[in-house]
Order: structure tokens, then C-alpha cells, then sequence
């Protein structure tokens, strides 16, 4: 069985005026006599069912029932009415609500329709005219030889290993040793921390450490006097003075493997150090490329939002803020750092600016995209479905169940969508050829 449309009530009468582009509202008028039928059909039901000493149930004079109870039938049936008007509107108008109606200017007379407004915010609608030749540049994509020195490096001190040695610690080298808290416990039971590991000048250190062990040999004691700042997070050691004793038991220097063909064969089996390079040149170039392909959305998003007068609704930009405070809230909490309410402020207001690029880009985006008849299709989808499973080692059908199973094919197809139109528009803009070091302006 097909479920039937809603129709508009009729006795129910709605104009709908635009303030701002993301904001309308619907001027409702209900006639006197829709009203007045909805509330006898209440004051009747309150008839039925009103208790009062002196009289059996049922059988209250109706003049009584309504002198008791009629101020909040009124509300009850002005209440039933709100709702019935905005679905009238909903239907009549189209509207594409991003908030719950707001009543507003309710006036109810005698004799009188009701009449009252409902004010919600809408999605904008937005008309781009002028997206040919939008002047970008597209820097060139290079990779140089020390861009790949450094990834080596990288991985040589990722697989360094630390030997033990037998002289005064230097900067760089590995301390094993027991440390004990000198003024929190009285003399003689202060508690033994074994098996500490400092790597000195390490950044995580506190600087006390990293330069009062410097010089430390094996078997020697050190006494390291810590001045906590003001600002420290914990609250017991905020503004103190507090000595360790530190027994070095073992100082390890690092030692990096050499840039040879046994180590590039540690990272890949059977890969000398020239095709070790070569994949690492590979792959820096396709990071360049994606974020050559960055730059150019960019550039494309900003000059839409320059040429074009979007205004957004509060409600949208508040709910991109609120998901982005959400994260700022989680990683905090993964780092140990409490948020205050200052902090949440300082947020909302350093990325208001970001928000509004991005939500007025994503509006500019949807309009092209509508106006340009930018289609994805279910094929479309599954071809991206694939390629990502390839991409990532994953097993098409199983993650193809698990894209089914929620939110992940939505997302796939508007990153499809986007990306087509973000192409679309760079097959007609004005690209111009720059260095790979170029400074490039994003609007």
C-alpha cells in the first residue's frame, strides 16, 4: 500500500516572507471557525472526562467544564494548530527547514482568526554566475634530492639501536637509572623509582634533566633540582622546588645503521639503497602531486567565494563549529589537557573565520554542481568502492558490506561529487605554470 501525501488544511492560510537569504517566515492565519471547531471538539472530550465534587462524572454543566478548564483548552488547541499550520507550509511553500519553527506575534482576538508567525532558518539558495577562467596556479611537482636525504634519515633514526658505553653521558645518549623524590616524603623513605630511561635533550624532558645529567657515568649519583613554573598542569608541583636523587646504573649510545643496500634491504627485502630511493622519490612526488591537487581546490573555492555574496544561516555555521569543538574537546583528553570554558571561546572564535570558507565553498560547490547537472551514480560509488579496497589491502565484498551497513556510502558519493565539480570548474578556469618553490595566494 503507497502512503498518501499530507494535504494542506484547509482554513489554514500561509505566506512566507525572506528577511535573508537563510531565513523565512511563514505568516500563518487560521480561520475563526477552524479554531472554534477544534476547541468544542475538546471542550467536549473535557465534558466527558472533568471531575468535580457535587456532580457525577459526565454530567458537569459545560458552562462550568469551560469556565475551569477553557483558558487551557485554548492553549491546548492553539498547541494542535501550530503544528497542522507548518505542515501547511511545508507542503504549500517547499521549505527546506534546517531548524525547528520559532512562534512568534501570536495575536488571538474575539472573533478574531488566529494569526501568529513561524520563523526558521533555510538552507540559502545560491546561484553561481560567474565560474569561467577562475585564474589559478599550479605549481610545478618536484621532488629534490635532499627532500629524499631526509626521509632517510628519518628511517635510520627510527631503527636506531642504543649500545651500552663506558664513559661520561653526552647529549643524544640513553640513562638508565632509579630516581628518588627528595622532599615528598621524609628523610630516609622517599620512594624508589627503578629502571628510568632519559634520552638527554630530548624535548619531553624537563630542561633540568636533560642539562644537569649531561657528564653522568655509570654507578655515579647525581642530585637534579627541578623548578617547576607556574603554569605547570599539575597542580601539586605548580611553582615548586623539588630535588631528585638519580643513580645512574647504564649510559647507551645511539648508533644509526649506515645509508648502505643492508639497510635499505631492513625496510623492503631485497631492495638496494639506489630502488630504495627511487621509492621514496615516488612516493613524495604523488604527496606533492595530492597537495599540488589541494592547492588548486583551494584556489578554485576562494575565488568562488569572492566573486559570489553568500550569507549563512547561524544554526549551520554553529553546528561546523560545535563538530570541530568536539574534536578540540577529544584530543585534549587524549593529551591529559583540561578545557576550560576560555579555551572553548578562544576556539569557536579562531575558527569561525575557516568555518565560513568552508561552508560557503561547500554551498558555491552544491550550486555549480546542480546548475552543471554533475551527476554520480551507483556504479559511480562501487567503482570507488573497489578502487579504495584495492588501495588499502581491504576485501572488496567485506568492505563493501561494511560501507553498506552505514553512513560510508554517502560520504563515498559526495567526495565523487565534489571532486567532479572541483574538475569541472578547473577544465575552465585559467591555470598558470609556476615553480615548485613558487609562493601561491590562496583568496
Amino acid at each position: 500500500m503507497t502512503a498518501k501525501t499530507p494535504r494542506p488544511h484547509t482554513g489554514i492560510k500561509t505566506t512566507v516572507e525572506s528577511p535573508a537569504p537563510w531565513q523565512k517566515v511563514v505568516k500563518v492565519e487560521i480561520e475563526r471557525s477552524l479554531f472554534d471547531e477544534a476547541y468544542a471538539g475538546r471542550l467536549r472530550k473535557a465534558v466527558k472526562s472533568h471531575q468535580k465534587p457535587g456532580f457525577r462524572k459526565g454530567k458537569i454543566p459545560r458552562a462550568v467544564v469551560e469556565k475551569e478548564l477553557g483558558d487551557a483548552l485554548r492553549v491546548e488547541t492553539i498547541e494542535d494548530l501550530v503544528p497542522k499550520a507548518w505542515m501547511t507550509a511545508l507542503l504549500e511553500h517547499k521549505l527546506a527547514a534546517i531548524t525547528d519553527p520559532q512562534l512568534e506575534n501570536l495575536q488571538f482576538e474575539a472573533e478574531q482568526p488566529l494569526t501568529f508567525d513561524l520563523k526558521v532558518e533555510v538552507r540559502p539558495e545560491v546561484t553561481v554566475k560567474d565560474y569561467e577562467g577562475l585564474p589559478v596556479q599550479k605549481r610545478e611537482a618536484a621532488v629534490t634530492a635532499a627532500e629524499v636525504d631526509q626521509v632517510i634519515e628519518r628511517l635510520r633514526e627510527s631503527r636506531a639501536a642504543f649500545e651500552k658505553v663506558d664513559r661520561p653521558a653526552a647529549e643524544g645518549d640513553r640513562i638508565l637509572l632509579d630516581l628518588t623524590p627528595l622532599d615528598d616524603a621524609p628523610e630516609g623513605e622517599a620512594p624508589v623509582i627503578p629502571d628510568q630511561e632519559f634520552v638527554l635533550g630530548a624535548e619531553h624532558n624537563l630542561p633540568a634533566f636533560n642539562e644537569q645529567l649531561v657528564g653522568c657515568e655509570a654507578g655515579q649519583e647525581q642530585e637534579v633540582k627541578v623548578d617547576y613554573p607556574d603554569d605547570f598542569p599539575n597542580e601539586k608541583l605548580k611553582g615548586r622546588t623539588v630535588r631528585f636523587q638519580c643513580r645512574i646504573k647504564e649510559v647507551a649510545a645511539k648508533v644509526v645503521p649506515g645509508a648502505d643496500d643492508e639497510f635499505a634491504a631492513s625496510i623492503h627485502e631485497g631492495t638496494t639503497m639506489a630502488e630504495l630511493r627511487e621509492e621514496i622519490r615516488a612516493d613524495l612526488l604523488k604527496e606533492a602531486e595530492r597537495r599540488i591537487q589541494q592547492e588548486l581546490d583551494l584556489q578554485i573555492r576562494g575565488e568562488l567565494i569572492a566573486r559570489h555574496d553568500v550569507s549563512l544561516p547561524p544554526s549551520m555555521v554553529k553546528r561546523y563549529l560545535e563538530v570541530g569543538l568536539d574534536d578540540f574537546h577529544a584530543h585534549n583528553e587524549r593529551l591529559g589537557r583540561p578545557v576550560t570554558e576560555k579555551d572553548d571561546q578562544e576556539y569557536m572564535e579562531a575558527s569561525r573565520p575557516a568555518a565560513e570558507q568552508a561552508l560557503k565553498g561547500m554551498l558555491l560547490l552544491e550550486a555549480v554542481r546542480k546548475q552543471e547537472e554533475i551527476k554520480v551514480t551507483d556504479e559511480d560509488v562501487d567503482e570507488r568502492i573497489q578502487e579504495i579496497a584495492a588501495e588499502n589491502g581491504f576485501d572488496v565484498d567485506r568492505y563493501r558490506e561494511f560501507v553498506n551497513s552505514g553512513d560510508e556510502k554517502d560520504r563515498i558519493r559526495y567526495d565523487l561529487a565534489e571532486r567532479r565539480t572541483y574538475d569541472f570548474l578547473l577544465s575552465r578556469a585559467e591555470i598558470t605554470e609556476v615553480a615548485a618553490d613558487a609562493d601561491i595566494a590562496i583568496p
